[in-house]
This record gives C-alpha cells, structure tokens and sequence, in this order.
C-alpha cells in the first residue's frame, strides 16, 4: 500500500490557494451589506428631504371667519335642525376648518360609506347656498352622532 505524500511547495500552493478562495468569499460578503446601508442611508435621507419639502409647500392660508360670519353660519345650521328628533349639537370653529355636530337619537341603520354619502348628499349645503361665501376656502366637516361625537360618523362638504 502505497500512500502518495506531498511536497512542501504543493502544500503551501494548497493553503495558499484556499486562503485566497476564502479572501475573495469575504470580501464578496463584505461588499453586500456596505453597499446596502449606503442605499438605505440614501432612501432614507431622500424621504427625509421629501417629507420636509411636503410640509413646507403645502402651507394653505385660510381666511379668517367673522364672528358675523360666524353668526350666519350658526343660523343657518340651527334652522336645519329646529324641528325634529335631530338638533344642532355645536359648530366649532378650528384653524381652517368648520366642524358642525349633529346629535340624532338613534344609530342610522347603513354603513359608514353610506351615511357618508348621506351627509354629502343630503345634509351638506348646496352649491349655490350663500353659507358657502361665509365658509370661504376652509373645510366644512358635518357629525352625526348619537352617543358621543367620537363614534359617529362624519363627511367633508364640498361645493
């Protein structure tokens, strides 16, 4: 039985060859995750600079409602609920936005999509009315609500 044995200088070319295989490996591996943090750096920065752009261009100025304005407003929103089970809850009036709550005695039997729809169709000034020239360019949101106006429902008017 005959056992081959090797030389030194084929020993040394052996381990040198698997010690340059296992180099090129690492440096493969190594190369993936750096250039995948630079990516997501990037993306990050890039959203960053994109949510900060949004929120400075998006800046909509809107007017001013007078408390006469106001008055009218008031008005015109108790007359649609002075006779009835429904009634005028409140108006209130936020930093761009008219929000009218309207109490009604029980749950309407539709789902939310629908009283949506039912808010923006039936309960919601008509185009032509002149509340809108007292609303301006400010949002005007309508509640309905039976219990508490956080569980009810609510649309956005538009002209």
């Amino acid at each position: 039985m005959t056992q081959r044995t090797m030389k030194h200088n084929d020993w040394v070319k052996t381990v040198e060859r698997k010690r340059h295989q296992s180099k090129v490996r690492s440096k493969k591996k190594g190369a993936l995750p750096f250039w995948s943090m630079l990516l997501a750096g990037f993306l990050i920065l890039a959203s960053a600079w994109n949510y900060w752009m949004d929120t400075r261009s998006n800046d909509i100025v809107h007017a001013e409602i007078s408390h006469d304005a106001q008055m009218r407003i008031d008005r015109y929103f108790a007359k649609q609920y002075m006779m009835g089970s429904w009634k005028l809850s409140r108006v209130s009036y936020n930093q761009g936005e008219l929000n009218v709550f309207v109490q009604i005695p029980t749950p309407l039997a539709m789902s939310s999509s629908e009283i949506k729809g039912y808010i923006k169709q039936s309960l919601c000034p008509h185009p032509k009315s002149t509340v809108w020239n007292d609303v301006k360019n400010n949002s005007l949101y309508i509640y309905l609500y039976s219990d508490k106006p956080r569980n009810g429902d609510y649309a956005l008017c538009t002209k």
